[in-house]
């Protein structure tokens, strides 16, 4: 038939077979799992070359498919017996009589026969299904994407076996037109044959949702007919199953009839495609979604850090200011220039300073500080594990998914997720050592130590100035036996009377609130730098957790959903384009 279709006809099977091979070729582009689909995509453009609209027999082995066609052709033309005959695919065109058939290079075996049921039409004899030999199983089934109208032979003894209802569903997803023959019913009683065809109807329209036209027949009793010459009637129920071949190829041309079934099959794989690049899609927004979720973790992990860091300072500040309020307090009540004379001993008063300015001082910095960085370890913590549980959870997901996604690309991100996760378990060991609680505490209890011995030699040293100016008898007396290497360290231009010595006490007391005022700065800056480092750590730590872990897995999923928005993209077009085919194939004349 190829050799004589012409015109419009022609033109639509050419433009056919270009749009079958570019949807071939962006299915190549979709992984492993389409090229099958692509395989039978070239098949069916292979097909449309020839032309001929191919009715193909499919059922179970000694289900008598080859007595069934030879009872169509009315002609024992295929070898019949009681054993899997048929082992290669066997087309019976449409042409002279030739009983010697030739074998082609893709195994398929040709017949010539005048009965096929109109020119170019070609009767198709598949291996059964359900046979022991594997390979006739695998032969009938990688031929089913070609045919443009199925008759699904069932046994009346045997009917609706397990892999009949896997072939038919198979047809049906492909879109094939599916006509239902029960064969050997001349094996029952009518009573029975009833029985069967209600059986079938209830099975295919339960498991398959599928009504298709039935015909009740009996190919053995059809040929016997043929060869005794007994032609009254319709022995065998044949001449129904035969005019209704009639009555399908008369609705329109077969070369019609065939670009407008393998528009359908193309259809079907296109859409198949779509459903399934679609379920990636959506699968890997997910696993994008849960990636941004912890990114967006880290962000909320080092705000909350900032604002646990604005509290703390802020509580410390207020234990500073206090702090210095009572210290210049102290100063002004125990080292005034009017208790000259009746200043307490030097140990008293240290002891005295240390519990009222410094020791509740102290206390109340190393419970803010402490309180922060306690703060800072159990939300670390909690952190911590919060990641590790949800990239466990992705991990879960991504097992589940990688047989239906990329497995070259995904392996790859599970891989980078193992990653991540052994990071974030060793982040978390950080945490719980305790290692940072004692680090910081070092730190602390230095400064704190630096500071109070700081502190309380310069109170000492101010105690000396007020024993050498002390009025004694005389600027030396004997009664201290400190004043004169005081005085010699403290006032060594101390001269003169009284007010001179008011004014060299005065200058004494400021420097010391100033060197108070230092001290407390530099300790109260040291409190903070060590905060703003811990801070500061922990959001380098979460910056770079992200940056180096996270936003590496987060593109290799982007990648492949734009992958995936590209190919679902090429597909739209393809379903576009089969349909405007189709109209213009239903439009030909």
């Amino acid at each position: 038939m190829s050799n004589t279709l012409d015109g419009t006809l022609a033109a639509l099977r050419e433009e056919e077979i270009r749009l079958l091979t570019d949807i071939g070729s962006t299915l190549a582009e979709m992984g492993d799992a389409a090229q099958e689909d692509r395989q039978r995509l070239l098949d069916v453009a292979n097909d449309l070359r020839d032309m001929f609209f191919l009715v193909v027999i499919i059922g179970e082995f000694n289900a008598g498919k080859s007595s069934f066609i030879n009872s169509l052709l009315g002609d024992t033309l295929l070898p019949t017996g009681i054993t899997p005959t048929t082992e290669a695919i066997e087309l019976i065109h449409y042409g002279d009589l030739d009983r010697k058939p030739t074998m082609r290079e893709d195994g398929i075996r040709v017949w010539s026969h005048p009965n096929t049921g109109a020119p170019g039409v070609a009767l198709v004899d598949t291996p059964g299904t359900g046979s022991v030999f594997q390979k006739h199983e695998s032969t009938a089934k990688s031929f089913l994407h070609r045919s443009d109208l199925i008759i699904f032979l069932i046994s009346a003894k045997r009917a609706f076996a397990e892999t009949e209802r896997m072939y038919l569903e198979l047809a049906k997803n492909y879109g094939k037109k599916i006509v239902l023959v029960i064969n050997q019913i001349d094996l029952l009683q009518p009573k029975e044959q009833v029985e069967v065809r209600r059986f079938i109807e209830q099975q295919a329209s339960e498991l398959l949702d599928m009504r298709p036209l039935m015909f009740m027949v009996s190919a053995r009793e059809a040929l016997n007919a043929k060869a005794n010459g007994n032609v009254v009637g319709d022995p065998g129920g044949i001449d129904a199953v035969r005019a209704h071949l009639r009555g399908v190829l008369n609705e329109a041309p077969p070369a019609q009839q065939k670009l407008l079934a393998q528009l359908d099959m193309a259809t079907h794989l296109v859409t198949t495609a779509q459903n399934g690049i679609q379920r990636k899609s959506d699968l890997v927004n997910v696993d994008t979604t849960k990636v941004r979720e912890v990114q967006k973790e880290l962000e909320q992990q080092s705000m909350g850090l900032e604002g646990q860091l604005k509290a703390a300072r802020a509580e410390m500040d207020s234990v500073f200011e206090g702090m210095r309020q009572r210290g210049m307090n102290f100063i002004d009540t125990n080292l005034s220039f009017r208790k000259i004379g009746r200043t307490p001993k030097r140990e008293v008063l240290q002891t005295e300073f240390q519990e009222v300015v410094i020791g509740r001082a102290l206390r109340d910095i190393n419970d803010a500080t402490n309180g922060y960085i306690n703060a800072v370890v159990d939300s670390s913590r909690l952190y911590w594990r919060s990641v590790i549980d949800r990239l466990n959870q992705l991990r879960e997901l991504m097992e589940q998914e990688v047989a239906g996604l990329d497995s070259g690309v995904y392996a790859e991100q599970r891989e980078s997720l193992q990653d991540a996760i052994r990071i974030a378990e060793s982040e978390l060991k950080t945490y719980s050592t305790g290692k940072l609680v004692a680090e910081m505490q070092d730190i602390f209890e230095t400064n704190s130590a630096g500071f109070t011995t700081s502190v309380l030699a310069s109170i000492g040293g101010l105690l000396l100035v007020l024993l050498a100016i002390a009025p004694t008898g005389g600027i030396i007396g004997s009664a201290f036996p400190l004043v004169l290497p005081a005085f010699i360290v403290g006032a060594p231009v101390l001269l003169g009377g009284g007010y001179y010595a008011f004014r060299y006490y005065r200058g004494v007391i400021n420097d010391t609130k100033r060197d108070l005022h230092k001290r407390i700065d530099d300790l109260q800056k040291s409190y903070q730098s060590s905060l703003d480092e811990l801070t500061q750590k922990e959001r380098t730590r979460l910056s770079q957790y992200g940056k180096q872990v996270l936003i590496p897995i987060y593109s290799r999923l982007e990648v492949l959903s734009q992958r995936y928005a590209a190919q679902q993209s090429a597909l739209r077009a393809h379903i576009t384009q089969l349909g405007a085919l189709r109209q213009n194939i239903e439009r030909a004349k």
